[in-house]
């Protein structure tokens, strides 16, 4: 009876190893393979095996990189910006908009919604499924030299901005500033370079530089948010089990904490001496700017109205102070 039992088991682990499939996600990490969206997706990969599919990880510094070998079919499995992944699928892509996730508490909580069987539709367009969103964390505006006080302050300032992200240039000629056009591979160089004032950016980007070093002794990040950054993973749903987008969002909603949490660590280790405070008077003229050029956006169906209508919802829960919550 113990050999016929034995031999059962044998043959179940035999079957499952012959059912697994081998498949490959091309991944934008700018810190490289030794960096903690790795380390993440590695924990994401184990969950993975759970749906008999074995990931292979091929890490790409620059984004434009792992995007072309996704569209080129090299990879079943992209991890990309949000801001760059809106083709794939226009509500997660909208993740990225100007002034929708302010703060991480609101980032958890929409994480924590992916599992939810109302939004499954949301997760799918055309032959693409995202599976998860790995947090990054908010993007604030670094400049080399703390005179920035006032929104008027930002005017003839040059700002980077995503070429691919119109509202983001919209928003810059709302102040009267000069958008640059920049992608997340040269923009840190050309701030370095002076060729941008100003550079938005999420913390976890600049842990790998010395600020004061590479940058100057005046160099300092305020401490407003404008956008959020995360990552996007995308797959082609017909090559994986019928179930395996479920699966893996029933595991990023339970991990939600845990993924913020990181971000929160990330902007811990930036030093205090690096951020800037803006006053609450500056802190409302700057909402009231982003407000009119993301109603701008979701008037015209750049944003995915579902997003629109799910996100305000989360951030007035949050942020019940917020003045857009009187007419929302």
């Amino acid at each position: 009876m113990f050999k016929q039992a034995f031999g059962s088991l044998l043959l179940l682990i035999v079957v499952q190893q012959v059912a697994a499939v081998e498949k490959t996600w091309c991944v934008y990490d700018p810190v490289g393979a030794q960096g903690d969206i790795t380390r993440r997706l590695k924990e994401i990969a184990l969950y993975a095996q759970r749906d008999q599919v074995n990931l292979q990880l091929k890490i790409y510094q620059h984004e434009t990189e792992a995007i072309a070998q996704f569209n080129q079919k090299k990879c079943s499995g992209l991890v990309a910006t949000n801001f760059n992944t809106r083709n794939y699928n226009a509500f997660m892509g909208s993740t990225a908009g100007v002034g929708f996730i302010t703060n991480n508490i609101t980032a958890q909580h929409f994480i924590q919604l992916l599992n939810q069987p109302a939004l499954r539709s949301a997760m799918q367009q055309g032959e693409y499924e995202v599976v998860g969103f790995i947090p990054v964390g908010m993007t604030y505006m670094m400049l080399k030299t703390p005179t920035l006080y006032k929104v008027t302050d930002l005017k003839n300032n040059r700002i980077g901005v995503l070429a691919e992200v119109p509202p983001q240039t919209a928003l810059v000629r709302s102040v009267r500033a000069q958008p640059v056009a920049l992608s997340f591979d040269n923009a840190i160089k050309a701030f370095k370079n002076n060729q941008v004032d100003i550079l938005p950016v999420p913390v976890y980007a600049l842990l790998a530089y010395n600020l004061r070093k590479e940058f100057g002794e005046s160099t300092r990040v305020i401490n407003f948010p404008v956008v959020y950054a995360g990552l996007n993973i995308v797959i082609r749903a017909a090559e994986y089990p019928s179930d395996f987008g479920v699966n893996m969002r029933h595991w990023f909603a339970g991990q939600a904490r845990v993924l913020v949490g990181q971000v929160i660590r990330w902007e811990n280790r930036l030093p205090a001496y690096y951020w800037m405070d803006v006053s609450a008077t500056e802190k409302q003229a700057y909402n009231v700017v982003i407000a009119k050029v993301r109603n701008q956006y979701s008037q015209n169906f750049f944003y995915d109205p579902r997003f629109v209508k799910l996100i305000k919802k989360l951030r007035c829960k949050d942020e019940p102070q917020y003045f857009e919550c009187q007419i929302w």
